[in-house]
């Protein structure tokens, strides 16, 4: 069912383009918006696999911190956050037990997949 949710994902993510009647900086935005949602997605899993005691409070709490700051880079720094963004993401999975890691690894792929496909926009 997992693997079944994740395509599905990916294939609304890998589908969405901006609309060509947009100028740079909505292209920009509109890219962003992308991203955020992905984010906001590794969140909600987080929380949801903690309130089912499949991750742990402190992984759970460190994913929220995660996305509030990557959330906060995305608004301050509008064109140039993917740099920091991804660095941020590749540091997520590192303390992280087996088992957490499975869990959120799908997730953290699809979001770095999409941040490297808008890096050129």
């Amino acid at each position: 069912m997992k693997y079944l949710l994740l395509c599905l994902c990916l294939s609304f993510v890998s589908c969405a383009s901006a609309p060509p009647s947009l100028t740079p900086t909505g292209v920009a935005a509109f890219n962003a918006r992308r991203v955020v949602k992905s984010l906001d997605l590794i969140r909600d899993v987080a929380i949801d696999a903690e309130a089912n005691k499949v991750l742990s409070t402190d992984t759970t709490r460190r994913v929220v911190v995660f996305h509030r700051s990557s959330l906060e880079t995305i608004r301050a720094v509008q064109n140039g956050w993917k740099t920091t963004v991804l660095a941020a993401l590749d540091e997520v999975p590192k303390n992280l037990s087996d088992k957490e890691r499975m869990v959120l690894a799908p997730y953290l792929a699809l979001t770095k997949t999409l941040i490297l496909e808008v890096v050129g926009s």
